[in-house]
């Protein structure tokens, strides 16, 4: 039998319809408990079915943790590993030092509170931190035994050679590998709209190079990704904050996240697991280190 490749498979576990309400301004934003309960039970199915019922690691924004902090419990009691994401759903390059710190110590209370330890790990929303953004990396150090933030086309001996940020700051980093396309226009990553967008052997082949690049081959999923019923969709009538145009644009803007791709998401998702082994939480990876 041929050896599978091993990669490690996480959640990045946040409410699409509270994140857009906040966003566009609404005044008491709604969470989607429900359709979060949905996926959970979805994706343990998953686990069970296609990767031994090994455990995976949910990056929860704290938002998300306030608002179901029963189902953050209950993930945790299963064994899955709870991880951060940010408090609220915001792209940290656009933020300062101070701002990124309150919402950081922000969302660690949280979880502690509900599962009764702190997070080892990071990911930030968006994978938004910028490459010269070494402030950043200083104060999730402060605060976390790994990240998984730091997106690259490069290997990871290049990355050694050249990247002494996490050196310095004795912060471990699992990197988001991207693989180059059509002369470096951009970059194919191994999960959320790029699994819902593209063949499913586009993904093996970026995970399969990011393994031979050196990189811990990285797949995730976001709840609304697999969920097709637009479960997390923001209906007009809750629009009303911003005028026409713009609330038109956005409308119609959301079905790339809600609508775009879902029917054959999962059955992707499945054919990838096929080609792979998945290990269990990324908390696994700091035992060799």
């Amino acid at each position: 039998m041929v050896k599978k490749v091993p990669i490690y498979f996480s959640i990045d576990f946040e409410d699409f319809f509270f994140d857009t309400c906040r966003n566009i301004g609404c005044k008491k934003p709604g969470s989607k408990l429900k359709a979060l309960e949905v996926f959970y039970e979805k994706i343990n199915e998953i686990s069970k079915i296609y990767c031994g019922s090994k455990k995976f690691t949910f990056f929860v924004t704290g938002i998300v943790a306030k608002n179901s902090p029963d189902l953050i419990r209950q993930i945790h009691s299963d064994g899955h590993e709870i991880a951060s994401h940010y408090n609220y759903h915001d792209r940290i390059s656009l933020q300062d030092r101070d701002e990124l710190g309150r919402n950081l110590d922000e969302c660690i209370e949280i979880i502690e509170k509900i599962i009764g330890r702190k997070p080892l790990g990071f990911r930030a929303p968006f994978f938004g931190i910028e490459k010269n953004n070494h402030w950043a990396y200083e104060e999730i150090a402060k605060r976390f035994k790994y990240d998984s933030s730091y997106r690259t086309t490069e290997s990871l001996d290049s990355l050694n050679r050249t990247n002494l940020i996490f050196k310095r700051k004795q912060l471990h980093e699992f990197y988001i590998y991207g693989k180059p396309i059509l002369r470096n226009l951009f970059s194919m990553r191994t999960g959320g709209t790029y699994l819902r967008l593209f063949p499913s052997n586009r993904i093996i082949s970026t995970l399969l190079e990011s393994y031979e690049k050196g990189h811990h081959p990285l797949l995730y999923v976001h709840p609304y990704d697999i969920l097709k019923n637009q479960e997390f969709r923001v209906p007009w009538t809750l629009m009303n904050e911003l005028s026409f145009i713009p609330r038109s644009l956005f409308w119609i803007r959301q079905f790339q996240w809600t609508k775009l791709g879902h029917s054959q998401a999962e059955n992707k998702l499945i054919t990838i697991l096929k080609f792979f082994e998945h290990q269990g939480p990324m908390k696994l990876l700091l035992r060799n280190r």
